[in-house]
């Protein structure tokens, strides 16, 4: 007790240091969570930008086969509606054989 009493000075100083290297570590450990959470942010708004140019490349892609087959379809049915000509035409065609 008496030890405690000749060098409470000492003991004060050394509990504030104590406390203010805690202070310390806690600010440096965060910051480095910021670090870590920005570059990770930096990452996922590459991947972002990224997958929305991917998304637009596609979406063109998509319209062009759309294009694609719509042409298709009408050149079907342009061919549908020729071979219904003609085989109405063909209906129609009557052969008279005189000897």
């Amino acid at each position: 007790m008496e030890w405690i009493k000749l060098h409470w000075k000492e003991i004060v100083m050394v509990v504030l240091a104590i406390f203010c290297l805690n202070k310390c570590t806690q600010s440096c450990s965060r910051q480095n969570e910021l670090n870590t959470q920005q570059i990770q942010m930096s990452r996922l708004d590459s991947i972002n930008t990224v997958m929305i140019d991917s998304i637009a490349k596609l979406n063109t892609i998509i319209k062009v086969y759309e294009e694609k087959v719509s042409g298709l379809n009408q050149a079907l049915n342009i061919q549908d509606e020729a071979n219904k000509r003609l085989s109405e035409a063909k209906k129609n065609i009557n052969v008279n054989v005189k000897k």
